[in-house]
């Protein structure tokens, strides 16, 4: 799945990923390939991003989320990140 993550200054991160698990406001939540259309209002805590080849966290303070075919799309005011190899 494509996935973008952008702020009001930039696009932040963009690659191909395997899931991102995301804090929303009625609970965690996973998204997968060919997930189903959704948009939903994300609540502070912590996003995690697989990559084949890597894991992304990102501490957020809020946000939305959209999904759509096999795209994601994050929207943030800030956050920082943290990478680890796999």
């Amino acid at each position: 799945m494509k996935l973008e993550v952008l702020t009001p200054k930039k696009l932040e991160f963009q690659d191909e990923v395997s899931d991102v698990i995301l804090p929303a406001m009625d609970g965690e939540i996973s998204v997968l390939n060919r997930h189903a259309s959704l948009v939903s209002v994300l609540k502070p805590g912590r996003i995690k991003i697989r990559t084949k080849d890597r894991e992304v966290i990102l501490n957020i303070e809020g946000g939305i989320l959209q999904v759509s075919g096999n795209s994601a799309f994050i929207l943030l005011k800030n956050f920082n990140k943290e990478t680890r190899e796999r």
